[in-house]
């Protein structure tokens, strides 16, 4: 990615986070973007100089009285050039809008730096925005055989550039991404949001402790060289180096689906072990693939 691309969209990533009542950790957001906390002082105190910002040390906020502006055009025009549109499908108008000036309690939440291309997950956004909006319980069904859960939704996480559906079922805190739902239906059922819900889904994007699933795989010998000197996978682990010098391998992440490009970059030669939901997608996705060569 270019350097002033990179740029862009991490001054439109901080514009939402103000804009979004956040408080913001100069410390944190070198760490979230991987740059120095010069940089962040840089971007705060000199390139979005034109926002009424309030700092207390280290942290930086936007002054209550300018929320809500940021449905002019002219911010609109600024976030579309600094790139924050590029985390919504191409009809984004409306979810864009209600993402930088909510009505009522904010639908959306971002965490991370890392935009998704993947536009599957983009259908979901509306009627889930829609649901958490009018506090309308949710009947999801998952891909993978795994049924079908009611939800109450919360809030829409946008995590490293994956989207997530945060919310509560059966009593229990959930943040699952929103590339396994095959399905959304509203039910007439509504519920009243507990803030301190929010906080605790919120707490955990910050703590970085959403659900994680190990996934299980096999590299050919011809390519072990490239898991031995280097990590590709994230929290990647060599569990076993088998004696025809392939390697069996572990990954931990928030949501399998992100691997795919990964394993399908070393196909034939990697091979998922389990799960068997990202089994399934990866042969879906190579079974398109070879109908259209």
């Amino acid at each position: 990615m270019a350097e002033h691309d990179t740029l862009a969209q991490r001054l439109g990533i901080i514009l939402t986070k103000l804009n979004g009542g956040q408080r913001l950790s100069i410390t944190s957001l070198a760490e979230e973007f991987n740059v120095s906390e010069r940089t962040i002082q840089r971007d705060l105190n000199v390139r979005l100089a034109y926002l009424p910002l309030q700092r207390e040390g280290q942290h930086y906020s936007l002054d209550p009285s300018y929320f809500g502006r940021s449905n002019t055009s002219a911010l609109l025009r600024l976030c579309e050039q600094v790139g924050a549109t590029a985390l919504f499908p191409d009809n984004h108008q409306s979810l864009f809008s209600q993402w930088l000036a909510p009505s009522g309690s904010p639908v959306f939440f971002l965490s991370g730096f890392n935009l998704d291309s993947e536009s599957q997950q983009h259908q979901h956004l509306k009627p889930l925005a829609k649901a958490i909006t009018h506090r309308c319980r949710v009947s999801i069904q998952w891909q993978g055989g795994l049924g079908t859960a009611v939800i109450a939704p919360y809030l829409l996480i946008n995590h490293k550039g994956c989207w997530h559906l945060a919310g509560v079922s059966t009593d229990t805190l959930i943040i699952e991404p929103i590339a396994n739902i095959i399905h959304v239906e509203e039910l007439a059922e509504t519920f009243m949001q507990q803030e301190d819900v929010i906080v605790q889904l919120k707490r955990m994007v910050a703590n970085e402790s959403m659900p994680v699933v190990e996934v299980i795989l096999k590299a050919a010998a011809c390519i072990a060289h490239n898991f031995l000197h280097r990590i590709v996978l994230p929290q990647q682990a060599m569990l076993k180096e088998l004696d025809d010098g392939s390697l069996l391998l572990s990954s931990h992440v928030i949501d399998v689906m992100q691997l795919l490009p990964t394993i399908k970059a070393y196909l034939p030669h990697l091979l998922v072990i389990s799960p068997t939901t990202l089994q399934a997608q990866l042969k879906r996705d190579v079974k398109v693939l070879l109908s259209q060569l």
